[in-house]
């Protein structure tokens, strides 16, 4: 090492140093020049270190034994501009030093005077195989060493981390409480373009560094260009030693500038709801960027984060509202909407277990809503003939079961124009039967360009799947069923829901597609037999069914 130093250096007379005066007063770039004097093997290695012409790199992963050679971004302009820097401001101090031996202080700065060696003089497939050997943590402090260390150490870091940093991961990124660390060292990437969207999964085992990492994240990135953030968990986090800051962490997320915080829980919870001492809201309008909010757990209702929740709803001027899965009664179902207020919202998602009645009058108060969904619960039914109050909304899609669907239908003062009609059959919707039910819906609306029905998950009569022989006056253009629910069992053909929901086609005479998905006794080719027998030459079909 110490001979190859010597070399690279070359002696006095061989070695000419042309600085602008530029350059003199505040850059560190000098542009080397050599004479005929100067030996091939030192235009050789001065060549390499200006051109960076690097295409292939070695990295050692797993075994320490095993070379693989893989290609990376190290041939960027900036990699090689880096490169070309570091070299010329090595060897331009090393010349400084042999001209002037009282410029010695002046080289502390760079290169320790008690060394023989520099790492700049290195070549780069060298730097490379050397950081590959770095376990991942020493590779993330090698990173945090300097600009040039950081393009060398980044991309085996993250490799390492199995962290994607593609630009085809550059509009999402799925990122778990583990790796928030790695966030701090992908943002100083020169590569580095902020995600649109981020999806982050939270351990059991989380830890306060690891929120502190992330926020510092996002207060890193430029102001709103995250516009996306859904977080989930699948552990009991009102039992975390790190409750307070979980709660700050979520706060912070809400006031990041993102447009739309998702916040999704597998745990199952069985605690007391806050929503009990709830007697008024209050917050300021606007002072968050949050246009969609979707709470999916009842954690969020729980004593501790239900002011987070209340708050998230009053202080933004949300356009999209998803409460589903929150397990909150009736009771707190309409305590809760009473008092909501929500004046740009046009999309809602609400679970079954809010009243008809309590949905309509939260309807009534928001006349923009164009975009309904009910979450279905199983053997959910209630009581209709209470509700008087009349809607006017500019309804295009709706979604849900038929004892929420049916009301909100009826209680329109004209017919809507549905680009989507989702019904969720259940097995007391058999009333004479189900497509009895499923008409009396498409038979409120002027007309429906899709109209998808999921079967029930358990047929008890034949006699609820015949079709009565009526026709709809309504026109649906594409018609659609899933049995993707339906109990899995060897039922014999006369049972099969799929085949049987066939004859329904008939009673739309102007459908002009027709789907089909989901669970069935009977191949693909036998559906799409039975399907041509009561359809027109012109209708398109598609069968897709499940293993």
């Amino acid at each position: 090492m110490g001979n190859s130093i010597s070399h690279i250096s070359g002696r006095q007379s061989g070695m000419n140093i042309s600085t602008s005066p530029q350059d003199t007063a505040q850059s560190s770039k000098r542009n080397i020049e050599f004479d005929d004097s100067a030996s091939p093997r030192k235009r050789r290695l001065l060549e390499s270190y200006s051109t960076g012409d690097i295409h292939q790199v070695i990295a050692i992963q797993l075994q320490p034994s095993t070379i693989y050679r893989c290609h990376t971004n190290f041939t960027n302009p900036v990699a090689k501009r880096l490169y070309r820097e570091a070299s010329d401001v090595f060897l331009k101090r090393k010349a400084d030093t042999q001209l002037d031996p009282f410029s010695m202080k002046r080289v502390k700065l760079y290169e320790p005077c008690n060394t023989t060696a520099f790492i700049w003089s290195l070549p780069a497939e060298i730097l490379v195989l050397i950081v590959a050997l770095l376990g991942a943590q020493d590779m993330r402090c090698v990173a945090q060493v300097c600009s040039l260390l950081r393009e060398i150490a980044g991309p085996l870091f993250f490799s390492n981390r199995n962290f994607p940093t593609s630009p085809k991961d550059l509009f999402y990124i799925r990122v778990d409480s583990p790796s928030f660390d790695i966030l701090s060292t992908w943002i100083q990437m020169d590569a580095f373009r902020p995600p649109r969207m981020m999806l982050c999964w939270l351990n059991s085992d989380l830890r306060a560094s690891q929120l502190s990492a992330f926020l510092h994240f996002l207060q890193s990135v430029p102001h709103k260009s995250i516009q996306y953030i859904t977080l989930f968990w699948n552990f009991d986090i009102l039992a975390s030693p790190i409750l307070p800051q979980i709660l700050t962490f979520l706060e912070n997320i809400r006031a990041s500038g993102c447009e739309e915080l998702t916040c999704m829980g597998f745990y199952h919870f069985a605690g007391s709801s806050g929503v009990t001492k709830l007697t008024r809201m209050h917050g300021h309008m606007g002072v968050n960027h949050l246009k969609a909010f979707e709470a999916s757990s009842g954690v969020l209702f729980s004593p501790e984060f239900f002011p987070f929740t209340i708050q998230t709803i009053c202080s933004s001027n949300l356009e999209k509202l998803r409460l589903s899965y929150i397990k909150l009664s009736s009771a707190h179902w309409e305590k809760l909407m009473r008092y909501l207020t929500i004046l740009a919202l046009v999309e809602l998602q609400v679970d079954a277990d809010c009243a008809p009645s309590t949905l309509i009058r939260f309807l009534a108060r928001h006349p923009a809503i164009h975009t309904l969904c009910i979450i279905p619960r199983p053997c959910g039914t209630w009581r209709t003939n209470r509700i008087t109050a009349r809607l006017t909304l500019p309804i295009s899609k709706l979604d849900g079961p038929l004892s929420h669907v049916l009301p909100v239908l009826r209680s329109l003062r004209t017919l809507p124009t549905l680009t989507c009609l989702a019904l969720s059959l259940q097995a007391h919707d058999a009333l004479p039967d189900y497509l009895s039910s499923v008409l009396q819906c498409v038979d409120r609306c002027d007309s429906v360009e899709y109209l998808f029905i999921s079967l029930p998950s358990q047929i008890h009569s034949r006699s609820a799947m015949i079709w009565p022989g009526t026709h709809s006056a309504v026109r649906v253009r594409h018609l659609a069923f899933d049995s993707s629910d339906i109990v899995r069992t060897s039922l014999p053909f006369a049972e099969d829901t799929l085949a049987l929901s066939a004859q329904w086609i008939q009673a739309f005479p102007e459908v002009r597609r027709v789907s089909m998905r989901g669970y069935s006794a009977l191949a693909a080719g036998d559906l799409v037999d039975i399907v041509r027998k009561v359809v027109a030459a012109d209708v398109k079909l598609s069968v897709t069914l499940h293993n």
